[in-house]
Parts: C-alpha cells; structure tokens; sequence
C-alpha cells in the first residue's frame, strides 16, 4: 500500500494500526472466498490512500483539516462494509458478522483517538501563540 500523507508522527501511527488491522479482518473474511478476493480489497485501500493523498495535495487547509485526518478511517470502514456485504452469504455469515463488527469498533476507536489528537493539536497552537 502507497505511504499516506499524515500529521504528524502519532496521525501515522494510528493510521497505519488502523488499517492493519482491517486488512486482518478482510483477511479472515475472505479465506473461503474467490482467489483474488483479498486483493480486491487492496486495490480499494488504494484508491483510498490516493484520494487523502490528492486531497492534502490540493484541497487543505485549516477549515477542513479535521475532515481529512479522519478520512482514510470513514472511508476505509464503509469501504469495507460494502466490501462485506458482497461476501456474505449462508456460510460465512457468522464470520462476515464477527468482522463487521470489529471493523466498526476499530473505526470508532481510531476516530476517537483521532479527536483526542486534533484537540491536543490545537491546544499547542494556542499555546504556541501567547
């Protein structure tokens, strides 16, 4: 996967956790599924990586900073859910469930984390100032 454009040190590192552990979880989703499948998805991380990349590139600046560190997770995590949902059928549906849910927890640990980091961020600027 394409290196991502980040913060700072703490914003990668998140990130990168983040979305090793997702591709654990599309990982076990997909072992009874097509060849290829895994790769699908990777393709998608991708894609993923190059619009937050594009976006720093060309569209950042202070009053959307927020709604691009958080990027990469939300997408990733809808991403993956309709990724998900194309797996699911009668034989696989408990562990399709199971990943699902972790997708969701993860996602909403790493975005509360992700807030934790943009308030810390803030308040050094302000500190910075006076």
């Amino acid at each position: 996967m394409n290196t991502f454009k980040h913060i700072n040190s703490k914003h990668n590192t998140l990130v990168s956790k983040y979305l090793t552990y997702i591709q654990k979880q599309v990982y076990n989703a997909t072992e009874t599924a097509n060849d290829g499948k895994y790769d699908d998805f990777q393709d998608l991380l991708e894609d993923i990586v190059m619009y937050h990349n594009d976006f720093a590139d060309t569209g950042l600046n202070k009053d959307n900073l927020e709604e691009w560190a958080f990027a990469i997770p939300n997408l990733t995590m809808f991403t993956a859910l309709g990724f998900f949902a194309g797996l699911r059928n009668e034989e696989n549906d408990d562990v399709i469930e199971d990943c699902v849910r972790n997708v969701y927890s993860s996602t909403m640990d790493v975005v509360g984390n992700l807030s934790d980091l943009m308030k810390d961020e803030e308040e050094i600027k302000e500190m910075e100032q006076c």
